[in-house]
């Protein structure tokens, strides 16, 4: 893929910021993988809540799932009850709605919204020119 050609090469950076946008359920999702992370633990939880698991949205559920991610889960949630990354991942939330984020995935580049689509685009455009 583009994206991973120009990370590997150092052309680019992936950077992903917290814009929870379906209410109070992708807000607590926030704070947890934000929690999670403390613990170099994001991405398994992120990509059970973008696959819409449930389960995530229960204590037992949340306590397996970070069990078997290898999550400290006592100071997880510690750290989601004391909501630690509230305030960052409202001010993440803020900083997207002033550039004009309005869903997720948004991507920028040099700054600039562009379509999320556009990789498809840039790579149908490389391989028409490779030929």
């Amino acid at each position: 893929m583009l994206i991973e050609q120009l990370l590997s090469r150092g052309i680019a950076r992936f950077e992903f910021r917290q814009f929870p946008v379906l209410g109070e359920d992708s807000e607590y999702a926030a704070q947890v993988t934000d929690c999670a992370a403390d613990q170099d633990g994001f991405w398994p939880l992120h990509d059970r809540f973008m696959a819409n698991d449930r389960t995530l949205f229960t204590e037992a559920g949340l306590r397996r799932q970070a069990t078997s991610n290898g999550l400290d889960v006592d100071l997880l949630f510690a750290c989601i009850r004391a909501e630690t990354h509230r305030a960052a991942v409202e001010d993440s939330k803020a900083e997207g709605q002033r550039r004009g984020v309005r869903a997720t995935p948004t991507v920028f580049i040099n700054d600039v919204r562009v379509d999320a689509t556009a990789e498809a685009i840039v790579q149908a455009a490389i391989q028409q020119a490779a030929r």
